[in-house]
């Protein structure tokens, strides 16, 4: 196996104290994982599966005040994604903005330090350089995690004439996260596979064990992009941009330099979404993002997903019929919500449910 990731941390950190909200999804029917305690971040039982074997759930933009005055709060309550919105407005490594509606201004509970001594105070509303320093400072302390997927949801795209392309991007995530707590693409090739989804389709997905303490980024086409005039922005969708990057460094042996993975949102439910790109692109897309509702009701065949060990991302788990509250549902309900996504193929899902502990599990993936 290519994987080229080491385990870091004590085995000790295992031990999940769980407290009578997190057992909810352990009894729940059907569900086989359980949640992390916010002591150790860690989850046991699954250190010998593959990734793609596994579904974790996370927060839909987490970033949001409302949700918690803090990024990480939501690892400490057990999610294992947090899904970020990012515009790619100035120049300047402080230009990524991280907000929902506004692209002009940081609007978040990514936290800085300003001030010396007695008068050092706490701010909120960072850029993403700020964003990624408090995931790495959650890692350090907690060196031993369970694997954390970001999902990046570039609001308006890529930008390269502002140095907003992938590649700054990716410099971004090395130099605030570091490149050896990213599980990037050039891990899961070695020099064993030529193209990620043959390593995919050989089952190549290092186990949770090997991926303790690590990162797996990926960015999602924005819901406004490519409908500005103007504004210099790029003409490609984030989807085909990234993948276009991937795919020219692994050609020029530097795919090291990638540090998050090409993902798109299938348009139909039946055949390889990846046809829409030309054929040299679809090779690189091994991760497949789309609402919840297409997954279980839309006619999407999770069979084909499955078959070839791809990821799947099942977005907006609220609303599945019969729909709950986006931000308040009952909690038995939410943790069944993801039970049942999980037992129907999805890798990862996603929710508003800052609030449901129970709905942070880690569980066996039925696919």
């Amino acid at each position: 196996m290519p994987v080229k990731i080491a385990a870091s941390g004590s085995r000790l950190r295992r031990t999940c104290v769980l407290g009578s909200a997190l057992l909810l999804a352990g009894v729940l029917p059907g569900a086989s994982g359980v949640s992390a305690s916010a002591a150790t971040s860690v989850s046991s039982g699954f250190d010998d599966t593959r990734l793609d074997r596994i579904t974790v759930s996370g927060l839909h933009n987490a970033f949001e005040e409302d949700k918690s005055n803090k990024l990480t709060k939501a690892l400490d309550k057990g999610a294992r994604l947090l899904e970020l919105d990012v515009y790619s407005t100035y120049s300047g490594t402080g230009g990524w903005v991280v907000s929902h509606s506004n692209p002009l201004i940081n609007d978040n509970n990514c936290t800085y330090k300003v001030g010396t001594g007695i008068f050092k105070t706490t701010q909120s509303n960072g850029s993403l350089r700020t964003c990624l320093d408090n995931l790495r400072d959650w890692s350090e302390a907690h060196p031993d995690h369970d694997p954390i997927y970001i999902k990046l949801e570039l609001k308006w795209g890529f930008r390269k004439k502002a140095g907003k392309g992938p590649a700054d991007l990716d410099s971004l995530i090395k130099n605030h996260i570091g490149a050896d707590r990213v599980f990037r693409p050039s891990d899961m090739l070695g020099t064993t596979y030529p193209t990620l989804d043959a390593a995919a389709k050989a089952d190549a997905w290092p186990t949770w064990q090997q991926l303790r303490g690590k990162f797996i980024f990926y960015p999602i086409t924005g819901t406004i992009e490519n409908k500005l005039a103007g504004y210099d922005l790029d003409n490609l969708s984030t989807a085909e941009e990234y993948a276009r990057h991937v795919r020219d460094l692994a050609g020029t042996g530097g795919l090291e330099q990638a540090m998050m993975w090409p993902d798109m949102h299938p348009t139909s439910g039946t055949g390889d979404p990846r046809t829409t790109y030309e054929p040299s692109l679809r090779p690189w897309f091994v991760m497949f993002d789309t609402q919840a509702v297409n997954w279980l009701g839309g006619g999407y065949d999770m069979a084909w997903y499955c078959s070839n060990h791809y990821l799947t991302t099942a977005t907006a788990a609220a609303n599945v019929p019969p729909a709950l509250d986006e931000t308040d549902p009952d909690p038995t309900a939410a943790a069944e919500r993801v039970a049942h996504l999980a037992q129907h193929g999805a890798s990862t899902v996603t929710h508003d449910w800052m609030n449901a502990p129970g709905a942070f599990t880690v569980q066996s993936r039925s696919c």
